[in-house]
């Protein structure tokens, strides 16, 4: 259930900050300016945070939220599946709203700043699930990501999610983890706090071909 205001909504009791949050505005007049689209909470988190509702990890399990942006679904994560988080993005800039929803929602996570192909096969030792929420959308993410994913396998993650609208370099990610991986996708929707549908990639170590 989702309660709704112009400053805070909620979903899964997991308070969402809006653009006219006071906390927010105080950040953004810090002239905080994401580079790579971190400047919103993107839609496909919502699809995601119900697939994970409906598909939970272990309670304790580890979890990598990758281009974390402002940090909901790590602070979903961390509070209602009750998993021990880490956040990772690129952008310095995006880091304090992920911060911000972390500590509005007394989530104990851990922050690092790193870039896709800088995560190594020994950052995601110990991790169970690795997820990511409209973080294909150049081209040049799509080899960066799939790299990524072999290395998530071969370091023992046991399951890989990314949710994307359906964009052109997603769907390339998304054929090549078919073709190689035995990935699947999944299509799913979510009506609260808005309708939204979104495409999940999902791989899973015990189905590798190898």
């Amino acid at each position: 259930m989702t309660t709704n205001n112009e400053q805070v909504i909620e979903k899964y009791n997991t308070k969402i900050l809006l653009p006219k949050h006071p906390q927010v505005l105080a950040l953004l007049e810090q002239n905080l300016e994401p580079l790579m689209h971190g400047d919103k909470i993107w839609s496909s988190t919502y699809v995601m945070m119900d697939y994970l509702m409906e598909h939970p990890p272990t309670r304790g399990e580890r979890l990598m939220d990758i281009g974390c942006g402002w940090g909901l679904l790590s602070a979903f994560a961390a509070k209602q599946l009750g998993m021990q988080v880490t956040a990772v993005d690129a952008d310095d800039d995006v880091l304090p709203f992920a911060k911000l929803h972390a500590d509005i929602n007394n989530a104990n996570i851990e922050f690092i700043r790193k870039r896709f192909e800088n995560i190594t096969t020994a950052d995601l030792k110990g991790i169970h699930t690795l997820v990511g929420t409209d973080i294909c959308f150049w081209d040049e993410l799509q080899p960066v990501l799939y790299n990524l994913i072999r290395r998530a396998l071969k370091a023992g993650v046991e399951q890989i999610i990314f949710a994307d609208p359906g964009r052109g370099p997603f769907h390339d990610l998304s054929d090549r983890c078919e073709a190689n991986l035995n990935g699947r996708i999944e299509i799913h929707h979510c009506t609260d706090p808005l309708e939204e549908s979104a495409e999940l990639l999902i791989v899973e170590k015990d189905l590798q071909p190898y």
